[in-house]
């Protein structure tokens, strides 16, 4: 469920450098940098619906949303200041700012929802490593712990 609203949001994220930011210039025609990281944020969250479905462990899904978690956090900030202090002598910001803005912020808490998410086994429904449902859970082996070395 997580990886789709990461999805979601990057759609929007997408949509957002479309419509207009400030003085009715679009996200691609207000900035130089910031909207090529945007992109890269908006494709990195459908990304992970590839990675999600091309892989049985949980692993690197995890590690992707990570990442993206981060990334998704600088690209927040980035948008945040650019709409307390907009680029040149704009003076209005338009929808596709704010909508830059909460979508940038649902990458970051969509993508920390899908890690949450990435449990593989639900609580009463035990699961083997690869996902696949098992009658009972494996038992732990508890090894007693090593000697200490004696100098």
């Amino acid at each position: 469920m997580g990886e789709w609203l990461v999805g979601l949001a990057g759609v929007a994220l997408l949509v957002s450098l479309f419509l207009p930011w400030f003085d009715e210039k679009s996200g691609w025609e207000s900035f130089a940098v910031t909207d090529v990281m945007m992109l890269v944020v908006a494709v990195g969250s459908l990304g992970l619906l590839l990675v999600t479905a091309r892989f049985r462990s949980a692993s690197p899904a995890i590690a992707y949303e990570a990442m993206l978690t981060l990334i998704g956090a600088v690209a927040f900030a980035v948008v945040a200041i650019r709409l307390l202090s907009p680029p040149g002598d704009a003076a209005a910001r338009e929808i596709g700012a704010w909508l830059g803005l909460l979508a940038s912020a649902g990458v970051v808490a969509a993508s920390l929802v899908a890690m949450r998410d990435e449990r593989l086994s639900r609580p009463g429904r035990p699961t083997d490593s690869s996902g696949v449902p098992v009658s009972e859970p494996r038992e732990v082996e508890l090894l007693p712990a090593p000697p200490a070395a004696s100098r």
